[in-house]
């Protein structure tokens, strides 16, 4: 293609045309400088479209996590409902209240408190993203800000959390002294790899119920679990946020790509 160009101007020198040839010239100049602007052209938009690929494979990935994140924090806070539920069940029981009518029935109630499940997400995609700067991948601004939040909203869960497990561990140690843990476990789901037989002391767990320091540990128990099942709640909304945030930038990220 340069060859031909260069023998068209010189067979419009030898010629003399020279006004023809100065109208030549700049007319493959800009073919030049078109032809470099569609190159920049084509070259912005494979880039731009390497950028959304990524971009796309990120939101896929994180996407992917938070699914599974959802669905364990779900989990968590069924558990932490038993807690609440049961707890102000054994409550409605303490001091001159009527006992429940069997033991077995105030052993379920008690097993039933022991329930605390922590939240571990699923933030390995994420955590690379933050550790490496590379957030900034996604376009969306209000995304970025809630990713940024995830963590730290995840942090003050746990703090829930280590409290509801503190005052769990309480308990647990009150009905080491003062009750039977082997009565209160032969009333679990049958499944178990061992069958516990009755205590061989003269205990009855309902004899908890007259002891106010038990109440108290009761409600302490529920306190923490209220605080911990609000904090679930506030994280699980923050989650389906950034869920529904990530899937609008996957079906708007599909169109760009293609």
């Amino acid at each position: 293609m340069i060859k031909i160009f260069r023998t068209i101007r010189k067979n419009l020198l030898t010629e003399g045309k020279t006004t023809k040839y100065f109208k030549y010239a700049i007319g493959e100049i800009i073919l030049v400088v078109i032809g470099i602007l569609i190159a920049l052209q084509i070259n912005n938009w494979n880039e731009l479209r390497k950028s959304n690929l990524e971009e796309q494979r990120a939101l896929e990935n994180i996407h992917r996590d938070f699914l599974k994140n959802k669905e364990a924090l779900e989990t968590t806070m069924a558990s932490t409902l038993l807690i609440m539920n049961y707890g102000s069940k054994i409550l409605n029981y303490t001091g001159n209240k009527p006992k429940p009518d069997s033991e077995n029935e105030f052993n379920e109630w008690l097993n039933s408190v022991f329930n605390s499940n922590p939240f571990y997400p699923q933030n390995g995609f994420l955590d690379d993203l933050l550790s490496s700067g590379k957030l900034g991948i996604f376009k969306n601004v209000e995304l970025r800000n809630l990713l940024s939040s995830w963590k730290p909203k995840v942090e003050v869960l746990k703090e829930k959390f280590n409290s509801l497990d503190f005052n769990e561990d309480l308990l647990n140690t009150y009905v080491l002294e003062n009750g039977s843990w082997l009565n209160a476990d032969g009333v679990l789901p049958k499944g178990r790899n061992v069958t516990f037989p009755k205590s061989g002391f003269e205990v009855d767990n309902r004899n908890l119920l007259q002891s106010l320091f038990f109440e108290n540990l009761i409600e302490n128990l529920v306190i923490s679990a209220d605080n911990y099942y609000s904090m679930e709640k506030e994280t699980l909304t923050l989650l389906n946020e950034i869920i529904s945030k990530l899937e609008s930038e996957m079906s708007n990220g599909h169109d760009k790509i293609f």
